[in-house]
């Protein structure tokens, strides 16, 4: 009766949570200039570009229980195809986004086949191969650029007239987009394909079991992650006109791990947050730290693991104000009684 009562305070918290950071998000451009500098803006936008991806990548790691560690592959393709897209034929931001996940969806269905007959660390290693391959690729083919990479991209139009060049714009453009990804990510881990991939992850043989095709599904997972990752893709493209063959790298899919990790995989909240703590931190321990920064960073990984291997979200999720008060009420009335 009690964990019943608490679902809907539960979901009512994580409600205000939800606004109170959507208003964040949309009053920070107002204190530009103003109450800081451009940076933050600039880290903000990082941040909302990198967590988008994030919310596919829980989607398949913390849901179905799949880690890949190729999902570089995805935002790299994605940044490309709109990169190129935007310098040699047409400055649509639409038409270089539909490109990347038209191409990212053959990627996503072609090595879907491949990769779902393994499970576990064969998996990983499989998803890490075929993303070196587009690494070696990138950086080879001197007509995308090679080791250059691609440089000179313009900056794409939302609408004939209307660029996106300008970082506000941009950045509200960013802010819808990272709205959409997380209510599609919301809406399908509360549907009966969310509520499978969970199961996948507890037993997939009584998945199975019960007559559904596990490995359908888990085809799917990663197609719709992949997706994700080429909007992200697109979007780092329009926000840094430079896109390196470093993108498809596996340190790239390496941070990926580390950000879900380290905020909890199995939450969306969770990936979030790990992005936001390993973009802002990168950034600042950088600075002071120059190539140690490093060092930090994996010791606080190192600890999340030890300490609380669900990540950041859970120590959050424990923590409740309500709970506080009544521990300390009861206390009190135990001090009261006993004397």
């Amino acid at each position: 009766m009690a964990d019943t009562e608490s679902i809907p305070r539960k979901l009512q918290s994580r409600t205000i949570i939800e606004a109170a950071v959507l208003l964040i998000l949309l009053l920070l451009p107002l204190g530009s200039g103003r109450l800081f500098s451009d940076f933050y803006i600039a880290l903000c936008l990082r941040i909302m570009i990198f967590g988008i991806l994030m919310l596919g990548f829980d989607l398949l790691a913390g849901y179905c229980g799949l880690v890949s560690f190729g999902h570089a592959m995805f935002f790299g393709t994605g940044a490309y195809v709109a990169a190129l897209t935007w310098k040699y034929f047409t400055d649509s931001i639409w038409i270089g986004m539909l490109l990347g996940l038209g191409l990212n969806a053959i990627i996503g269905y072609v090595l879907g086949l491949l990769v779902v007959r393994t499970r576990t660390v064969y998996f990983i290693f499989l998803t890490f191969a075929f993303s070196q391959f587009f690494f070696v690729t990138a950086n080879g083919w001197r007509l995308i650029g090679g080791t250059d990479g691609l440089t000179g991209i313009p900056a794409p139009a939302l609408v004939p007239g209307v660029s996106l060049g300008e970082r506000i714009p941009f950045y509200y453009f960013t802010v819808a987009f990272l709205l959409i990804a997380y209510w599609v990510a919301r809406r399908i881990v509360n549907s009966h394909f969310g509520r499978l991939l969970r199961g996948i992850h507890q037993n997939e043989e009584r998945v199975n079991f019960l007559g559904y095709n596990s490995p359908l599904l888990i085809r799917r997972v990663f197609l719709i992650s992949g997706l994700f990752g080429s909007v992200s893709g697109t979007l780092m493209a329009c926000f840094q006109p430079f896109v390196p063959p470093d993108y498809f790298h596996l340190s790239m899919s390496g941070e990926f791990v580390m950000m879900g990790l380290l905020g909890g995989m199995g939450t969306l909240v969770g990936p979030l947050m790990g992005t936001a703590i390993v973009i802002f931190l990168g950034d600042l321990l950088s600075s002071w730290l120059k190539e140690a920064w490093m060092l930090c960073l994996g010791a606080l990984y190192v600890i999340c693991i030890l300490f609380s291997p669900e990540g950041l979200a859970k120590i959050i999720a424990n923590i409740s104000a309500t709970g506080f008060l009544s521990r300390l009420s009861g206390r009190k009335g135990s001090t009261i009684n006993g004397s």
